[in-house]
């Protein structure tokens, strides 16, 4: 990523910007109304989001960025079945998915919620904002 950074370092414009939204290391949980069923297997997903909060620190410490902004936020992605959300995941995060225990007490907190109650799995994201603030060749 640090690659990646340096070359939107030579892209990006003297008053723009580049913006990186990523997860933070914290699991995701499934969760059922307001209740947390458990945790999202993410296979080695934590590893890679310090991995990318050390690049961003590579390149503000060697001087091609200043950070401008950080917000951190929850971001939700919901199923209209536990299943759905289930099949989700194995398709669309990289060696993740949602152990069987999970499933049980997420169908389970299901048939006990109120009506138009959907499953969904919860992210801690990070959005930082970083400034240009030097020029490299190459």
């Amino acid at each position: 990523m640090v690659d990646a950074l340096r070359r939107a370092h030579r892209m990006v414009t003297r008053n723009g910007a580049v913006v990186d939204v990523h997860p933070t290391d914290a699991p995701a949980s499934m969760e059922v109304g307001a209740h947390v069923i458990g945790d999202v297997d993410a296979g080695d997903a934590p590893l890679r989001h310090v991995a990318a909060e050390a690049a961003l620190k590579i390149t503000v410490d060697t001087g091609l960025f200043e950070v401008d902004t950080v917000v951190g936020f929850d971001f939700y992605t919901y199923g209209d079945t536990v299943e759905e959300l289930r099949d989700y995941i194995v398709e669309n995060w990289r060696n993740a998915r949602i152990d069987d225990d999970v499933v049980e007490r997420a169908e389970r907190a299901l048939r006990g919620a109120r009506v138009g109650v959907r499953p969904c799995v919860l992210e801690r994201v990070c959005l930082t904002t970083l400034r240009p603030i030097a020029r490299i060749e190459g």
